[in-house]
């Protein structure tokens, strides 16, 4: 393995020696990797194409549904094909430029992830909470609206983020003890100040997560007073239900959001099988599970699949002599 130790601007590339600990195990866990990619596009994509070609799916929350199943899309596809690559032809190096937009595109999807759960837990809100004027302040305008907002947001608060680590002093050897472009694992090989650098996370932390998690809490407290007050326990559990697939999702958002810090307090220094565990479960498992989730947990989509399967069962009846 090659490797330099720089002294002065970014490195030419950096090598990612996440999935060195993979020995004589490469090929099975490549095509273990490659099945669990192909059934997240499967997945994600069939749950866009159903509610873009389903007028009865074009409600807020299967809207925002649609966009979250495209952004866990993106974020499998930044990173799994690398890591094919790495498992199949030992091409562990990546262009510094490339690894810092890797990083740019990762952290702006992740962003743009907690703000649709955010506008999810909103709809939920005003769907339990003010259930008469839902169709009304949850319109078409209003969901476009929100998402250029957060789109716009999350490309512009985490801009200065690629720019600045694009400028440090590089002064550790050119080595990513990771599967991808993480923004620790990168500046881990600089020096000199990166307080600024802290300052820079701490506004984007308060002006994404902090905010939707505000968002999200003052969503749920409200939507469990409503349900408090109802008297009948199958009017709380059909309104908690509507709830359901959204809460689960949100869940495991957070776990695989808080796997990192939760790793690095049981062992500062864990061991790369450990370490690639928040990868696989941010990149691969949660997208593969988004999708199965809302099918399982959203009658109406059930019931557009349905309607999906015979739509083109009968096109191709219609279509052969």
């Amino acid at each position: 393995m090659n490797y330099t130790q720089p002294s002065g601007p970014i490195p030419a590339e950096f090598l990612l020696i996440g999935l060195s600990w993979i020995q004589n195990q490469k090929l099975g866990v490549s095509f273990l990797f490659l099945v669990m990619y192909m059934m997240v596009i499967l997945g994600n994509c069939t749950m866009i194409i159903l509610i873009w070609t389903d007028h009865r799916l074009h409600k807020p929350m299967h809207v925002y549904i649609a966009l979250l199943s495209l952004v866990d899309l993106s974020l499998s596809t930044a990173v799994v094909p690398k890591l094919l690559v790495i498992l199949w032809f030992d091409s562990n190096g990546i262009n510094s430029y490339a690894c810092v937009t890797q990083m740019y595109f990762i952290y702006t999807m992740s962003g743009l992830e907690s703000s649709l759960f955010a506008l999810m837990a909103l709809d939920r809100y005003i769907a339990v909470c003010h259930p008469l004027r839902h169709s009304t302040i949850m319109t078409p305008s209003f969901i476009s609206k929100t998402v250029i907002f957060v789109v716009i947001q999350c490309a512009i608060v985490i801009l200065p983020l690629p720019i600045m680590t694009a400028n440090l002093t590089f002064c550790k050897p050119n080595i990513i003890y990771q599967s991808y472009c993480e923004f620790v694992e990168i500046i881990s090989q600089t020096c000199g100040d990166l307080s600024q650098f802290v300052i820079c996370m701490d506004l984007q932390v308060c002006l994404i997560t902090g905010v939707d998690n505000v968002l999200i809490v003052f969503s749920y407290v409200n939507i469990f007073r409503v349900v408090q007050k109802l008297q009948s326990p199958e009017a709380r559990w059909k309104t908690l239900n509507t709830c359901s697939a959204h809460a689960i999702m949100l869940s495991l958002h957070y776990i695989s959001t808080a796997l990192p810090l939760l790793i690095f307090n049981f062992s500062p220094n864990p061991p790369l099988n450990i370490k690639f565990l928040p990868a696989i479960t941010t990149f691969l498992v949660v997208p593969l599970i988004n999708p199965i989730v809302f099918g399982l947990k959203t009658k109406e989509f059930q019931e557009g699949l349905k309607r999906l399967y015979w739509r083109r069962l009968l096109t191709n009846k219609i279509i052969k002599p």
